[in-house]
């Protein structure tokens, strides 16, 4: 296999065409989807250390499980299997299985998977961690998943109506699941003034422990947000073969919206 020539140096020919431009768009693409991911796993890093004493955000894994209990009623939580999409480092994924569930979760940028198995977890907890896109690759066990959650997953993917469509086929029928997106950019000085107006000026500035990292990531990322109202984000749920059981905004200054749901229609 052939070296890769290095750039030119400084000071070289002043006419000579800069190397990054003659790379191919393919080339291009790679060297892009590298730096995001270490963009990616740099940041899921940083998040981990940031949620564990973040309330906000701790209130909000309180209500996933809230609904994860009322998904499995009086069902032995070690039988209940449930599906992590885009699970990054595994917070929430260990959480629940810090609850007694069996989780699987799963999460394109390979990285963030390796941290996620290196967290350290109970010894009884039931956990794995998979490289995989729900929205185009086969998930393991598929139509055996009692529930599936995805936080703040739809607004970046590419392809939301494809990973609504693998979330469902990872479903039992009639299974449930809570997903959650943003609604709107998590914009720090607007945040913070809505949180300072609500909750006062000490929630505002604890807020920007977890507004100010995220503000950045989101700038170095090569994507194109996409932010829905509760109405567009409901008729998306339900082309995908989805009822909404429960509906909310939630997180901050309500910038998330959340939504309960059933599976209505059989995995294909």
């Amino acid at each position: 296999m052939g070296h890769e020539a290095a750039p030119p140096s400084i000071g070289s020919d002043p006419d000579a065409v800069p190397w990054r431009a003659q790379m191919s768009p393919r080339e291009r693409s790679r060297i892009q989807q590298f730096i995001e991911r270490l963009i990616a796993a740099g940041y899921g890093f940083t998040y981990d250390v940031i949620v564990e004493s973040f309330q906000p955000y701790q209130a909000l894994l309180r209500e996933v499980r809230d609904l994860l209990e009322r998904s499995c009623d009086d069902t032995d939580r070690a039988s209940v299997k449930i599906l992590d999409v885009a699970c990054g480092t595994g917070t929430v994924a260990l959480e629940l299985a810090r609850h007694g569930y069996s989780v699987v979760g799963v999460d394109v940028v390979e990285p963030l998977i390796r941290i996620a198995r290196r967290r350290p977890a109970p010894t009884s907890a039931r956990l794995e961690f998979e490289n995989l896109d729900v929205a185009a690759d086969p998930v393991p066990g598929a139509g055996t998943y009692d529930v599936v959650v995805s936080m703040h997953t739809l607004y970046w993917h590419p392809n939301p109506q494809a990973l609504l469509d693998g979330c469902r086929r990872a479903l039992k029928p009639g299974g449930h699941a809570v997903f959650l997106t943003y609604s709107r950019p998590a914009r720090v000085g607007q945040v913070f003034r809505e949180i300072r107006a609500r909750h006062g000026t000490g929630s505002a500035i604890r807020a920007l422990r977890w507004l100010i990292p995220t503000a950045l990531f989101e700038s170095f990322r090569d994507y194109r947000p996409y932010y829905m109202g509760q109405e567009e984000f409901h008729a998306l749920l339900t082309r995908a073969g989805f009822q909404v059981l429960e509906a909310r905004r939630t997180f901050l200054a309500d910038i998330s919206l959340l939504a309960w749901v059933r599976s209505t229609t059989l995995p294909r």
